[in-house]
């Protein structure tokens, strides 16, 4: 056996999911940035990366998974644990009649209904892909996972891009792995082979009838409606509708008749495509519920009958059935209709058992796509209609202008692919959202440290400028108290030294009652002095109220006998 990798025949840019493990740790190592330690250039960059993904996510497909509550999709058998052979596989085979150009392969995962959020379900954790490559006539392996485990694709599909070869067969092959519970088994949503035409991502052909290609499966467990084969390609999956992630100024055909009016049988749209095309599938979109209401497929017809046809007569016309299509439109998505490539320049689409809202009967319609292997021939072509009210005429282009519920309407293997791209976009975008909330966490951590600390170093310069300025009124008090203590010291001597020259004087002379009140006088000044003197040293601050108490009561010592009248304005008490 010859075996390739996929990643050997496209670059690593180009490539989608990792088709082997060694390309998927070079995806990690790729995306992988480190950000700086420092808080606030962290959220700069982490903000940077954040609104870089927003950008990239933003031209991606919209991602609104819907769990289902039935057609999950295949599921393998399953043993209890210790009863099963680890090195039995089982195995998907995809064989077309002839054989075709391949372009992609991508695997949709099985939601779990019975979870809250609608979990995925077993999805592989190894497998390996195969091709028979018609122009070597050898085996190839163009994706293999045996070694190591496939990492978790979550809510998304799994793209394996560039396999760009001539296939006459193609083998999933997924080996006995056991799960959590001790029980080994898998299941799949959906299939999807990609056709290659003209060098571009084409059609599904996983959706072609059993004359074209067929998929069989090694062993399945079935329990219809939930798990069976062929709800493999059944186009039912639980990853939403394609459409761009972009909203547009776009609407949606709805027409309502008036209560009680007779209505048509049936209502028909037909459409011009301008000239003959193969015809290979006509999908048909349910229009947007007004306001936002949670009606899936609301004024869509129950019963639908197609008709393509080469002349504007239909004279001659090839009807193609719609089955059960109340039960197809429970959910919210479209009506695919396969039409095997039949060549028809018009479409008549016969419409009746319109459903009533308030006793009006709705027509509501979205889009009406015509195309075969991924090309689109309807948009913007030719529509006229019979049966609906003359007023809603104008919004017959809205049925081929390419958008519904105001999104572009995007071509199956575009929408996958997207999907795919989206994961790691998605992913990555949560760990920088993260990142960024515990990053801004810790800058107003840090900020409200160093408020904290400048606070507290304010409060120290504060204390210390009133420390210092205690100090420095300390030292003047002091200067002052010494200065006043030295005049008053000055003075004590001044007097005593009077007194011994007046003692002196009067025993020399005699004393006289002038000289004896002098010399009293002077003994009192003195013992003021004294007093005050003391009284300096004693304050530790000398406030002005008391100061001048002091001097009142200095005065009356001195002037004894002598009436005083002191009084004290109220701004010095």
């Amino acid at each position: 056996m010859c075996v390739l990798f996929a990643g050997a025949g496209v670059s690593f840019a180009e490539a989608v999911d990792p088709s082997w493990s060694g390309q998927w740790r070079k995806q990690q190592e790729a995306m992988n940035k480190k950000w700086s330690h420092w808080p606030r250039e962290r959220i700069r960059q982490l903000e940077a990366e954040r609104k870089q993904l927003l950008q990239q996510i933003a031209v991606l497909p919209q991602h609104n998974p819907k769990v289902l509550s039935d057609r999950l999709g295949y599921h393998s058998p399953f043993e209890e644990p210790g009863l099963y052979d680890s090195a039995s596989a089982s195995y998907i085979d995809v064989t077309f009649v002839w054989p075709r150009r391949i372009d992609s392969i991508a695997l949709a995962p099985a939601f779990n209904p019975q979870e809250p959020d609608g979990g995925i379900y077993a999805f592989p954790k190894r497998f390996k892909i195969e091709v028979f490559n018609k122009e070597t006539g050898e085996i190839e392996t163009v994706v293999n996972w045996m070694e190591e485990d496939f990492p978790d694709p979550g809510p998304y599909p799994v793209f394996f891009s560039g396999i760009n070869r001539y296939v006459t067969q193609i083998r999933i092959t997924v080996p006995q792995v056991e799960r959590e519970s001790g029980v080994a088994y898998f299941a799949l949503g959906e299939l999807y082979v990609f056709l290659q035409k003209n060098g571009k991502l084409a059609d599904n052909m996983a959706l072609w009838g059993s004359d074209s290609i067929a998929i069989d499966v090694s062993d399945s467990f079935s329990m219809p409606p939930l798990w069976d084969s062929q709800y493999l390609r059944d186009n039912i999956v639980a990853l939403g509708v394609p459409l761009s992630g972009e909203k547009v100024d776009e609407e949606d055909l709805v027409a309502t008749y008036e209560n009680g009016a007779a209505l048509p049988a049936p209502v028909e749209v037909v459409l011009d495509l301008g000239q003959v095309q193969p015809v290979g599938r006509i999908d048909l979109w349910p229009a947007e519920a007004p306001y936002l209401l949670a009606l899936p497929s609301i004024g869509f017809p129950r019963e639908i009958s197609i008709e393509l046809s080469a002349d504007p007569d239909f004279e001659t016309s090839t009807v193609i059935p719609v089955e059960n299509v109340g039960r197809r439109m429970q959910r919210e998505d479209r009506l695919a209709v396969l039409c095997r490539g039949y060549a028809a320049r018009y479409i008549r689409i016969k419409m009746s058992d319109l459903p009533e809202y308030k006793g009006q009967r709705i027509l509501g319609m979205g889009e009406i796509s015509v195309g075969q292997f991924g090309k689109v021939f309807s948009v913007g072509c030719t529509v006229s209609a019979k049966g609906i009210p003359p007023e809603f005429h104008d919004q017959l282009p809205r049925l081929v202008d390419g958008y519904t519920r105001s999104r572009k309407i995007l071509q199956e293997g575009e929408w996958i692919k997207g999907l795919a791209k989206r994961r790691p976009l998605d992913r990555r975008l949560a760990v920088v959202e993260r990142e960024l909330e515990v990053a801004r966490a810790s800058w107003r951590r840090i900020q409200q440290r160093l408020a904290i600390w400048v606070g507290v170093v304010l409060c120290m310069v504060l204390l210390g400028g009133m420390l210092l300025q205690r100090l420095q009124r300390r030292r003047i008090l002091k200067k002052l108290k010494m200065r006043i203590t030295r005049d008053l010291h000055d003075e004590v001597g001044s007097n005593l030294g009077s007194i011994t020259l007046a003692a002196k004087r009067m025993e020399a002379t005699g004393a006289t009652k002038e000289n004896l009140f002098d010399l009293s006088l002077m003994a009192r000044e003195a013992s003021a002095s004294l007093r005050d003197v003391v009284w300096v040293i004693d304050q530790t601050t000398i406030r002005l109220p008391a100061l001048l108490q002091k001097l009142a009561e200095r005065a009356e010592r001195i002037l004894s006998g002598v009436s005083l009248n002191i009084q004290l304005s109220p701004a010095s008490a």
